[in-house]
């Protein structure tokens, strides 16, 4: 009768084996951790190769020198096409004084720009005026049709880039002056 008798069977493994589920997951938490060290290191060598470049595209000159220049250049590079030039005029003008003064207004309009000079700090009420006037003064010949140029004279343009030269210069003169006096009142 004793041999009727069997010992019991040892528990069958249904579904993963419990080791294999966690060996599983430290790897796939290995993988994750190796994937996310990849990009950090990824952003890190981007982020030095654009300050490399960011370093390197510095502007050389000040907005005054960059403006002189283009001043200069102006006339000889853009002939008697009397839009071209004035679209210029007003680029380089607008230029400067979104670099001299910190505001962008680049892409803004005239008017915008108007209100943006009336609230400059170094600026005489005089010289703002004759700024805003001038940009006034090029809207309409900026966007006149292409068969109005031709009453445009060579000597106009000459003016009114001798004007542009003069306000810049004007503009510089007066912050240097603003300045000197801040600086002479503070010591």
């Amino acid at each position: 009768m004793i041999e009727d008798i069997h010992d019991i069977r040892p528990p069958v493994m249904t579904g993963m084996d419990p080791g294999l589920v966690r060996g599983l997951l430290w790897g796939a938490g290995a993988m994750v951790l190796c994937a996310l060290i990849a990009l950090i290191i990824r952003y890190w060598l981007k982020k030095r190769k654009k300050k490399r470049q960011v370093a390197h595209a510095l502007p050389l000159f000040t907005p005054y020198e960059t403006a002189v220049r283009d001043l200069e250049q102006c006339m000889a590079g853009f002939g008697h096409d009397a839009k071209i030039f004035y679209f210029e005029l007003s680029r380089i003008l607008k230029a400067y004084v979104s670099g001299t003064f910190q505001i962008s207004c680049s892409e803004m309009t005239s008017q915008e720009m108007a209100r943006a000079v009336k609230n400059l700090k170094y600026l005489d009420i005089g010289l703002k005026t004759e700024l805003i006037q001038f940009q006034d003064q090029c809207d309409p010949i900026r966007y006149m049709p292409l068969d109005a140029q031709g009453t445009l004279d060579a000597g106009r343009m000459q003016q009114d880039l001798a004007l542009a030269g003069s306000l810049v210069a004007r503009i510089e003169q007066m912050i240097a002056d603003a300045t000197a006096k801040e600086d002479a009142e503070g010591a």
